[in-house]
């Protein structure tokens, strides 16, 4: 029967046990290297749109391919700016509430 092989050559400057117990130790690791950039809102329609636990139902429109692309193009830059993902779906709610809150 042969010898466990010596793999410390091979270990990293991180616990491997971390790994077995669902990667905690490197969510760790990473909230206290990445800290959050501030965001600064120009717009009160800028807010971003509150997550709640909300049923929600899919609906198919055909756009115009230039406004497919201005809304592409503002969540990308959105998403830029506040260094989070800004979807084209949270824009689109944005906009309907606003336009039905007149």
């Amino acid at each position: 029967m042969k010898a466990k092989p010596n793999t410390d050559q091979f270990r990293p400057g991180k616990d491997p046990s971390t790994f077995l117990e669902g990667g905690a130790g490197d969510a760790a690791d990473r909230t206290a290297k990445v800290q959050p950039a501030a965001v600064t809102l120009q717009k009160p329609t800028d807010q971003p749109v509150v997550e709640a636990k909300v049923h929600r139902e899919q609906k198919v429109f055909r756009l115009p391919l230039d406004l497919i692309n201005e809304l592409k193009r503002e969540a990308y830059e959105r998403s830029v700016k506040s260094g989070s993902r800004v979807t084209e779906t949270e824009l689109v709610e944005q906009s309907l509430r606003a336009f039905f809150k007149s």
